[in-house]
C-alpha cells in the first residue's frame, strides 16, 4: 500500500485521521461517532463493534478505565479509488488511568475509508497493539 489518487482526497482523510485524533484526545464522543459511517465496523483489543449504538457503548466503556487519553495518529499509506480508500495509519497513545497509573501504546489502524455525502468517514478500522 502507498500513496495514490487525489492530492485532495488524500488530504481529507488526513484530515479525518487528525479529527479522530483529536476527538478521542478533548473525549468528544459526538466527534468521534462523526468519524464513522452508521454501519461502521472496528475490530481490535476492546472488542468489536458494528454500528454507532455499539461503537458509542465501547467508548462509555473505554473512558470508565481512561481518565485522560492523549492520541496521535500519523497516515501511513492511503490509496483512494473513486468513492473508497484504503489506509494504513499509525499512533501513539498516552493514557492517564482512574487508577491514577499510565501506558504508553503504538497501534497501527488497517482501515476502508468511504466518501459519504462529500465527506470521508470510516467504514472500517482494524486495531493492532504493536507496543504496550
Amino acid at each position: 500500500m502507498a500513496f495514490s489518487g487525489p492530492t485532495e482526497d488524500r488530504e481529507l482523510i488526513r484530515e479525518l485521521l487528525a479529527g479522530y485524533a483529536d476527538a478521542v484526545t478533548r473525549q468528544d464522543l459526538d466527534g468521534y461517532l462523526s468519524c464513522w459511517t452508521e454501519d461502521a465496523i472496528r475490530t481490535g483489543p476492546g472488542g468489536d463493534c458494528r454500528g454507532t449504538d455499539e461503537l458509542r457503548a465501547q467508548w462509555h466503556g473505554v473512558f470508565e478505565a481512561v481518565a485522560q487519553m492523549a492520541f496521535f495518529a500519523q497516515a501511513g499509506a492511503i490509496e483512494v479509488d473513486g468513492d473508497h480508500a484504503a489506509v494504513r495509519s499509525h499512533c501513539l497513545e498516552y493514557i492517564g488511568l482512574r487508577d491514577g497509573t499510565s501506558r504508553r501504546v503504538v497501534g497501527e489502524y488497517t482501515d476502508r475509508a468511504v466518501r459519504v455525502e462529500g465527506r470521508w468517514v470510516f467504514a472500517e478500522r482494524a486495531y493492532t497493539v504493536l507496543m504496550g
